[in-house]
């Protein structure tokens, strides 16, 4: 059985585990016209762009120069990184998603010590979603236009999905699916509904999509999967995500109608669906017949994804972010 640790996010999983084996990474920006634009970083080795909204604003976050430290940032074509700080107090933070009014969701530790999941503005800074539930594992993977959040809240070591409404500072877990435990959000749309996975009685982890007339819904199995992770969802509720099959991964899509579809790779074994934008393309990163892991994207999910390639001197690269013109937020690996 898959522990509950090891699902904390896949966004957690990819872009902190680089830094521990000393690779470094650099975010980008992408577009059609002019490739991959490294978006540097905030003085230390590392940085992850790890979304995008349809201003151009990415939202990721980098190292310090004491290569310890991590801030979230924006970058901006006019304006390039700037450092985002910190709650009060606060030793670290990190931005995973920006909506179309430039407000971001995130985490950080607070005064207290305590991992909180974050909404961020130019007029509040840093607002805290609370820190009664404080733990090591608590993310706010996404944000709407709203200015809602989704993520990830532990009460002892049960994990709960979040809707978190900073304007009232309310914050509430989302039901589980039937006879499950524990739940996780990683995206929600402007319709406030909410796509993630959570677990079921025999183990493993179903995708599903939430909405406050349906409730919680589980979408399917990608087939063979112990764990099929749904990581975005777009206003027309078309979703995709992440199907674990022993050693490797899945890209799929979903809708009401197709159910899930497993969409093809670069040539390789392993692939992953992490941001789809209202025309339906979808980016992540997939494998490519010589085992290198490139970031890619996919017109459709019927198409054969193509390869975005790396940074200049890099092999292996990462898509998160997706905007409504085409515009792509990730991270690759630099010399």
């Amino acid at each position: 059985m898959k522990t509950i640790q090891s699902m904390i996010g896949i966004c957690a999983i990819l872009i902190l585990a680089p830094l521990a084996n000393g690779q470094k990474y650099h975010g980008f920006i992408w577009n059609s016209s002019t490739g991959m634009t490294d978006l540097g970083t905030l003085g230390g080795n590392t940085s992850y762009a790890v979304g995008v909204n349809d201003s151009g604003t990415v939202v990721g976050y980098s190292y310090l120069a004491d290569n310890v430290t991590r801030h979230a940032f924006t970058w901006t074509a006019s304006g390039g990184m700037v450092d985002l700080g910190t709650l009060p107090g606060g030793a670290w933070s990190q931005g995973e998603k920006i909506n179309s009014s430039g407000e971001i969701s995130g985490e950080g530790l607070d005064a207290n010590g305590f991992q909180v999941p974050l909404f961020w503005s130019a007029s509040t800074g840093f607002v805290s979603a609370g820190e009664s539930q404080g733990d090591s594992r608590n993310y706010g993977y996404s944000i709407n236009d709203a200015g809602h959040i989704t993520g990830q809240v532990y009460t002892g070591e049960v994990v709960n999905a979040i809707f978190f409404d900073p304007a009232n500072g309310r914050l509430r877990f989302l039901p589980v699916l039937p006879m499950g435990q524990h739940m996780i959000g990683y995206d929600i749309n402007n319709h406030d509904h909410v796509t993630g996975n959570g677990s079921q009685p025999d183990g493993r982890y179903e995708a599903f999509v939430w909405s406050k007339k349906a409730g919680t819904r589980g979408i399917g199995f990608v087939s063979g999967a112990s764990t099929t992770l749904a990581h975005a969802i777009n206003d027309n509720d078309e979703v995709t995500g992440i199907g674990y099959i022993g050693s490797n991964t899945s890209a799929f899509y979903w809708n009401r109608t197709t159910g899930i579809v497993v969409m093809q790779t670069l040539g390789g074994a392993i692939g992953a669906g992490l941001d789809i934008n209202l025309t339906g393309a979808i980016v992540g990163w997939s494998s490519n017949a010589s085992g290198q892991t490139h970031a890619a994207i996919w017109d459709n999910y019927t198409s054969t994804p193509r390869d975005l390639g790396t940074l200049a001197g890099g092999d292996t690269s990462y898509a998160y972010g997706i905007n409504s013109s085409g515009q792509i937020a990730g991270f690759s690996t630099v010399p």
